[in-house]
């Protein structure tokens, strides 16, 4: 039980020990497990073909906020409108940060997108419980155009949610409302209220983004309609409750919350009722009280409820729910930075400096994480930011379902951030509340965190389908010139699993399954490494509506296109005159880094008979000796002692020399008992799991002119293997015994490029019209202070400066600033 339960004395009754025991049974049955949000800065929210998207991912604990410790893969995929994915990548998160990039190529039909971001954890919460981000992918086309279908302002549907869950008759109940188009956004719209005769009760309209409010009392005997102005076919009826009891929010300040628990019946009178406040799944205090009469007031301070998102829970005394109530608490933790330029005003290709100063975080033990985006004021969209860490820690993660511009919420414009924090309370309700889909603290979860990569299969016989009991798999995994070597035994089920496997960008894996007594008559299917699952219906649903970007953002993309194409063809156009002729290559276009080859062995197409390309070659290839593992090319020596020649597959060495972007954990090669080293044997092994059926042609290498290019490493002479052209790179590659596959592993970090303009080169004629000037996703600052230095481009305008992050002590880390750049003219 958390200790921080509170039973709150605000008024004098008799709390019998049964009762008190009853009431700590319900709260330990309804306490939550804990969950991760996670949220992800990009540089911007709208792009170009050929763009890239930056982003840092902040990976934190539901409610400490602090960043999650442990090392986890972090899944984001780019979904189009339909909720297909078009591009993925997996980062590694290291104490809960992690950061990236996904180019964006100009195959990909322009449009709206979605950001989907989750964890393994977060797969045991649903997928309202992920990250999601709307972003626009454009072409270059010189103008901006409505990718998707144009705004839709029409009423489609309206939602009436009286307050506390119910409504109640003979007493004046709040009522929220929100009128939606057939995308979901919330749209202007206005109605009546009619009795069952036909007379006005009352009348209404929206007060923001579609959402607003009305009072309804509900008198006995009668009945009440609405119908919305300009929707003729539209007609709700509703459903007061007789002998009910609910939830009142009378006032709420930043000294004191006061609820009403209101109720219609004089059966209600003398009943013992519970209140109760929970926040994250948490119970965070509770009171028992008597119903004196058909409404009772309650008070209660606001330091009492958390930052964000409460619950108040009202209870009967059987400990069941009948009214609950959403109320939201202005954070007073989150940690505002102070964002300042030096100046307010620079020319182009001028050096800017950004100071960001932490005032809560001042000692040199405590620190904030932060990223930092500078982008042009045309490239934000015309309504602002979809979320920043703010609104998405405190309203998207909390709140299941689309939520429309959250970041808005913390904004007073013509409606104050109040009013409009109250009226999503409303609208959303206690249902929409992700808290309460999330499981009990007594349940198992499936789903653990975890990071690296799990290469998980089954082996079954081919001709009777029974799974491969005790049978062997051998995992050779090659990314670029470093090779692993694994074995591994099946389950009774034929399951195997290599676990934490860790490499970046792709590799190729071959997979070898062999029964018990060693026979290969064997199938092997993998599970995929990157998880794919179903986004959220609703999140995907509002990609239809979302309009344009801005004409004179498209207009800055083109102009600068236009720019760096010119100059690319001036810089062609020297190039051609200054080439000097190339060396002649192979007509086959295979990489080599040799002329001709001493020996060229070309596989036939009917070769399927033997089982790895070291039996293809025995007796084939004059002055090469094979036995067993052993393979020597006659005519070489090394100094080394050793004889195996350099194998390339492909143009590339297979080497075993360690890497730091490709581990395995726990992975140790065997000890070997023959002639060989052990690296060796593991390059003979790999050589052996490349089917014979996908080898255009071997080439043997043994002429000191043809040795020479490789060094010390050729000295036993090279023996080069081609795979078939159009099989390289390609999905997945399956014959008898034999699995090919490429996986694609953690997404190589890049770092953001910005020129520097020092003197010497502060005439360069390259254009510079970029729109992101500055993109850093990893300071910290030290001592409450950190700085940041870029230079501005040709790209005049006023540039907005973003820094958001989390505190060494889970606090919210957000600030802005903006400058301008004018010409030099």
């Amino acid at each position: 039980m958390s200790n921080r339960i509170l039973f709150l004395s605000l008024c004098i009754v008799a709390f019998s020990p049964v009762l008190g025991q009853q009431m700590e049974n319900w709260i330990a049955a309804n306490e939550k497990v804990p969950a991760e949000k996670i949220y992800i800065q990009t540089d911007g929210e709208n792009y170009f073909h050929n763009d890239t998207i930056w982003f840092k991912v902040y990976l934190v604990d539901s409610r400490s906020g602090r960043l999650i410790p442990s090392a986890e893969n972090v899944y984001i995929t780019i979904l189009n409108d339909n909720g297909i994915p078009v591009l993925q990548s997996i980062l590694l998160a290291v104490n809960g940060q992690g950061y990236g990039q996904v180019a964006i190529p100009d195959t990909i039909k322009p449009g709206k997108f979605m950001m989907q971001a989750f964890t393994n954890y977060q797969l045991n919460f649903g997928n309202d419980g992920y990250f999601y981000k709307p972003i626009t992918i454009s072409g270059i086309s010189g103008y901006s155009r409505s990718s998707g279908k144009s705004e839709n302002n029409l009423v489609a549907d309206v939602t009436f949610l009286p307050e506390g869950g119910v409504l109640l008759e003979n007493v004046t109940n709040l009522v929220a409302f929100k009128a939606i188009n057939r995308e979901g956004f919330g749209v202007v719209a206005k109605g009546i209220v009619k009795d069952e005769k036909g007379s006005v009760v009352t009348t209404f309209e929206t007060d923001y983004k579609g959402m607003g409010i009305l009072f309804l009392t509900p008198e006995t005997g009668k009945s009440y309609f609405a119908q919305i102005t300009g929707f003729p076919s539209f007609r709700y009826e509703f459903k007061p409750l007789i002998g009910g009891v609910k939830i009142q929010l009378v006032n709420h300040t930043s000294k004191e919350v006061i609820v009403n628990i209101a109720g219609n019946s004089d059966k209600i009178v003398d009943k013992v009722l519970y209140l109760a406040n929970m926040h994250h799944g948490e119970v965070i205090f509770y009171q028992q009280f008597t119903m004196d009469g058909m409404n009772k007031v309650m008070k209660f301070e606001s330091s009492s409820m958390n930052d964000g998102i409460n619950r108040l829970v009202l209870l009967d005394k059987n400990f069941v729910p009948v009214s609950e109530r959403l109320v939201f608490k202005r954070p007073n933790n989150v940690n505002s930075l102070l964002v300042q330029a030096n100046l307010n005003a620079y020319k182009t290709r001028e050096e800017v400096r950004i100071q960001i100063t932490d005032k809560k975080y001042m000692t040199p033990e405590d620190f904030s994480n932060v990223s930092v985006s500078v982008i042009h004021e045309e490239a934000i969209p015309e309504a602002g930011w979809n979320k920043n860490i703010l609104s998405q820690f405190l309203i998207d993660s909390e709140l299941n379902g689309f939520i429309e511009s959250s970041t808005d919420l913390f904004v007073d414009n013509d409606l104050s951030s109040d009013a409009k924090l109250r009226l999503v309370m409303l609208i959303n309700g206690w249902k929409s509340y992700f808290w309460n889909g999330v499981p009990a603290k007594s349940e198992s979860l499936e789903y653990v965190q975890s990071g690296g990569f799990n290469l998980k299969g089954i082996a079954t016989n081919q001709l009777t389908a029974n799974p491969i009991q005790n049978g062997e798999i051998t995992l050779v995994i090659q990314k670029d010139t470093e090779v692993a070597f694994l074995t591994q035994k099946t389950d009774n089920w034929g399951n195997f699993v290599f676990p934490g496997l860790l490499f970046s960008d792709t590799a190729k894996v071959y997979v070898q399954a062999k029964g018990e007594a060693g026979n290969m008559n064997t199938i092997i299917d993998l599970e995929p490494v990157f998880k794919v699952v179903d986004p959220s219906e609703s999140q995907v649903k509002s990609l239809k509506s979302r309009g344009k970007i801005s004409d004179e953002f498209s207009k800055m993309k083109y102009e600068s296109f236009n720019a760096m194409r010119k100059y690319n063809q001036s810089l062609n156009h020297r190039e051609v005159k200054s080439k000097k002729p190339e060396t002649s290559v192979a007509s086959d276009s295979h990489f080599r880094l040799y002329k001709s080859a001493d020996f060229v062995l070309e596989v036939d197409e009917n070769e399927k008979a033997y089982e790895n390309v070291i039996d293809y070659m025995v007796g084939k290839i004059p002055g090469v000796d094979i036995s067993d593992n052993e393979v020597r090319i006659r005519g070489t020596s090394s100094f080394s002692g050793s004889s195996t020649p350099l194998f390339l597959v492909d143009g590339v060495p297979l080497t075993t020399n360690p890497s730091t972007g490709f581990s395995i954990a726990g992975a140790q090669p065997e000890n070997y008992e023959n002639g060989l080293s052990k690296s060796e044997e593991i390059v003979i092994n790999s050589v052996k799991m490349i089917p014979i059926y996908d080898v255009d042609k071997i080439e043997v290498l043994k002429s000191p002119t043809n040795l020479a290019v490789f060094g010390v490493k050729g000295a036993n002479g090279v023996i080069a293997i081609y795979t078939k052209h159009g099989k390289k790179n390609t999905g997945e590659i399956s014959t008898k015994g034999v699995l090919e596959k490429n996986i694609v592993g953690y997404s190589d970090f890049r770092s953001f490029y910005f020129p520097n303009y020092s003197p010497e080169i502060q005439k360069i004629n390259k254009p510079d019209l970029r729109t992101t000037l500055y993109w850093n996703p990893d300071i910290k600052t030290v001592e409450g202070s950190a700085e940041v230095s870029f230079y501005s481009s040709d790209e005049v305008g006023k540039y907005r400066v973003f820094v958001e992050g989390i505190s060494s002590d889970g606090k919210i880390c957000i600030g802005s600033s903006k400058f301008e750049v004018k010409s030099a003219n």
